[in-house]
């Protein structure tokens, strides 16, 4: 008999039911399960195939295994010499889904069994952003070492947000991405109609789990910023995005950052959500985060923010929340 995902564990992020399991597609999403036995192993798939899906692998406060997700396997032993003792496994997604998608199929307790899964945290944030918000590079030894391999949610400041905050997060994030156009120029997929065109049917149809952010997070600019733009034309897009947000989530709180890759868009957003509070709407708020500065916060790949950048940021915004939203830890 397969496991059974939906009853028996705790699911982080955005996941759709299968025939054969659950899957998932946004960086940072993950699963997290109980079990006592002294080994572990999970039914994984590559769902298109492309093989660059990476996930980690924790296990109790042993070091995190990092692993590829094989097109060409479907079965991955997670560990056989655990003790034989209560543990909690968490799978968690580090890749976007540019690199692609994964679908859980089932995981096997040899000789041991599953028990209730982990409670949810009540606090929830919703980040919504571009290759900074998945973590793109992040890890990268030199500055253009950014395959797949290189990026890890887990150490980007979107994820490390809701550590520092104990809150789930749900990240809609996607590299190239921006508010009125990607990177280049392009404004086929950008972030604020996926957003709303994708992404929120997603929610209310498709997702397993309910998600009402307490907290809503949005760094889109810098892609905008790529390519000529006229600055109206990005603060027209974005006010329609947070108006949307707005309809959807009337009493949320909503932070409006930019940086660290580029501050243009600064004067223009911290005007509009000044415009904004004018307007009525006291629950949005405005955050810069500095430029990177090198050698002093590392290098990521191809100008990004490295991991210990991320958590500079994360621990920036973090206060921020804290003190606006009076979250006490």
């Amino acid at each position: 008999m397969s496991f059974d995902f939906l009853t028996m564990s705790l699911r982080h992020g955005l996941f759709h039911k299968e025939q054969d399991g659950i899957s998932c597609f946004l960086p940072g999403s993950a699963i997290s399960v109980r079990f006592q036995g002294r080994e572990i192993t999970a039914g994984i798939e590559d769902i298109e195939k492309c093989g660059k899906s990476w996930i980690n692998i924790y296990i109790d406060d042993l070091p995190v295994r990092v692993m590829r997700i094989d097109p060409d396997n479907r079965l991955y032993q997670l560990a056989d010499d655990l003790e034989d003792i209560p543990h909690t496994l968490t799978l968690q997604k580090r890749t976007e889904a540019a690199f692609g998608s994964l679908k859980f199929t089932d995981l096997t307790a040899e000789n041991g069994l599953f028990m209730c899964p982990p409670s949810p945290l009540s606090r929830k944030i919703l980040v919504i952003g571009d290759s900074i918000t998945c973590g793109y590079g992040n890890e990268s030894q030199v500055p253009c070492d950014c395959d797949a391999s290189r990026e890890n949610n887990a150490s980007a400041y979107s994820t490390l947000l809701g550590q520092y905050l104990s809150a789930e997060t749900l990240i809609v994030g996607a590299s190239g991405t921006g508010c009125y156009q990607n990177f280049g120029g392009s404004k086929e997929g950008r972030m604020s109609d996926y957003f709303i065109n994708t992404i929120c049917p997603y929610l209310d149809q498709k997702a397993i789990d309910i998600f009402h952010p307490d907290v809503i997070v949005i760094n889109l600019g810098t892609n905008d910023w790529s390519a000529p733009i006229n600055p109206s034309d990005y603060i027209n897009q974005y006010r329609k995005l947070t108006d949307f947000i707005r309809s959807r989530y009337p009493f949320t709180e909503l932070f409006c950052v930019i940086g660290p890759m580029n501050l243009d868009p600064s004067p223009y957003l911290e005007t509009l959500v000044h415009t904004l509070r004018e307007e009525g709407d006291a629950r949005i708020h405005f955050m810069e985060f500095p430029l990177i500065r090198r050698p002093e916060d590392g290098m990521g790949g191809q100008g990004h923010p490295s991991v210990k950048k991320h958590d500079q940021m994360a621990q920036q915004l973090s206060k921020m929340i804290r003190q606006v939203c009076h979250f006490c830890l």
